[in-house]
C-alpha cells in the first residue's frame, strides 16, 4: 500500500486488551502525501487458509468473487482484495489471515459497552527478513465501526511487541457489528519501518452467518 496507517472458525473470538484504542486506517492522508510509485513497493496476494466453522462461517462475497483471486498481482494498486476465508500474502513474505468468526455483545465494562459485535482471530506470519512491529498494524472495522475493547472478553487490540522473521502470532479482535448484518469488510495494513516502502492494504471481504 502507498501509506503508513494508524486496529478454528469457532463460536467466539476474543483478543487481549493492552491499551484501549481504536485503530483506523489513515488512507486519505497518506495518499495525499505520496504517490503509489514513490512509496508502495510491498504488494500482496491471497492463498487458501482455514476451514469454516459450523457455528459462524465466513465465505467469499459474491460481489468480490472476480476480484479475489487465489494469486493476485497488485503491483499497480494501493489495496488488494482477499476473501474472508483466504490468506493475504505480501510480496516480502508476510502473511495474514482471519479465522474463528463469532458474534456476541460487549459487556458493561467494555469500550464501547452493550454493542453487538463480530469477533475474529488475526494471525500474522512474518516471512520477511525484518521484524514487524505488531502494535503498528492497522485494523479497520466494517463500515468504519468501533473496534471493541473488553478485558473480560479478552479483546485487546494488536500485541505490543515485535514479530521476528520466521515467527507467527495470533490475537483476538472484535468490531461493532449489527446482529442482522451479514456482509463484512475488514481492512488490515502492516507497517514497514525498514524504509523499503509501505504495505498495501489487504481488504478481507465476504459474508458471515
Amino acid at each position: 500500500m502507498g501509506h503508513p496507517t494508524t486496529s478454528g472458525f469457532t463460536a467466539l473470538i476474543a483478543a487481549p486488551l493492552t491499551r484501549p484504542r481504536r485503530i483506523v486506517l489513515a488512507v486519505a492522508a497518506t495518499l495525499a502525501g505520496c504517490s503509489l510509485s514513490a512509496c508502495s513497493d510491498i504488494g500482496g496476494s491471497q492463498t487458501d487458509t482455514a476451514t469454516p466453522d459450523a457455528t459462524v462461517s465466513a465465505s467469499q462475497d459474491t460481489r468480490s468473487a472476480g476480484d479475489a483471486q487465489d494469486t493476485q498481482d497488485d503491483s499497480a494498486g494501493d489495496t488488494f482484495t482477499v476473501a474472508l476465508d483466504k490468506t493475504a500474502t505480501w510480496n516480502n513474505g508476510v502473511k495474514t489471515h482471519l479465522s474463528g468468526f463469532g458474534r456476541g455483545t460487549s459487556g458493561e465494562y467494555a469500550s464501547p459497552s452493550g454493542k453487538a459485535y463480530l469477533a475474529f482471530s488475526v494471525t500474522v506470519q512474518n516471512g520477511s527478513k525484518s521484524a514487524i512491529d505488531l502494535s503498528m498494524i492497522s485494523l479497520s472495522c466494517p463500515d468504519g465501526a468501533d473496534q471493541i475493547f473488553d478485558t473480560d472478553a479478552g479483546f485487546a487490540g494488536t500485541p505490543d511487541t515485535h514479530l521476528l522473521p520466521g515467527k507467527s502470532q495470533t490475537w483476538k479482535a472484535a468490531c461493532a457489528f449489527p446482529k442482522t448484518a451479514r456482509s463484512v469488510q475488514i481492512e488490515i495494513t502492516p507497517t514497514d519501518t525498514s524504509g523499503s516502502g509501505w504495505y498495501r492494504t489487504a481488504i478481507f471481504t465476504g459474508q458471515v452467518q
